[in-house]
């Protein structure tokens, strides 16, 4: 039985992106991943390929508790690193459990399904940093940068604006980042 390494207080972050990528984005979710688990945090998901997978693999291998939050009802189904799979039968619906299940979220790369998930972060009020130079420079980051001022619009009068996108140039940084800005509050105590 393998040894699962976690914080008593752990943090849920997810890690939102594409689920086709190329060799380096591949390497820099698993290192995403990886970092996460070393920091005694969990890694949440889809389950399934590319980021999904990458991420899920580099915490299991870090001995890291991945959940992963399946569009579908087949315990078969997705990739093999996720220690919980968490079966929705809801197809891509599931993308807003995934977003309001995180403490904060780490988007590697992807289009509208890790947008709609980081959105979703931002409706429970938590960080969200976008990995640069992993593919992330169109699609869903560059949607959340180009828009961030706007987003605060859709969200209640009671709750403080604008919502800020994160940027971090190295895995390692985007974890400690996302770690420090739920550890300080982030948003409340930016306003």
């Amino acid at each position: 039985m393998r040894t699962i390494s976690l914080k008593e207080e752990p943090f849920q972050i997810g890690v939102f992106g594409s689920g086709t990528v190329d060799d380096k984005c591949y390497q820099l979710s698993y290192a995403v991943g990886a970092a996460v688990a070393r920091a005694g945090h969990i890694v949440i998901n889809g389950g399934h390929g590319g980021v999904m997978e990458a991420s899920g693999r580099g915490a299991s291998e870090a001995d890291g508790l991945v959940i992963g939050v399946m569009p579908g009802n087949e315990f078969s189904e997705g990739n093999p690193y996720s220690t919980v799979k968490i079966l929705t039968g809801m197809q891509y619906a599931r993308n807003f459990i995934n977003g309001l299940s995180c403490h904060g979220a780490i988007v590697v790369a992807g289009s509208s399904g890790a947008y709609e998930e980081a959105r979703r972060v931002w409706e429970g009020r938590g960080p969200v940093v976008v990995l640069e130079n992993s593919g992330s420079e169109t699609g869903a980051a560059a949607t959340m940068i180009s828009r961030q001022e706007t987003l605060g619009m859709a969200f209640p009068e009671d709750k403080p604006k604008p919502w800020k996108v994160f940027v971090a140039k190295t895995p390692e940084e985007s974890v400690a980042m996302v770690i420090d800005l739920i550890e300080r509050g982030y948003p409340a105590n930016e306003h």
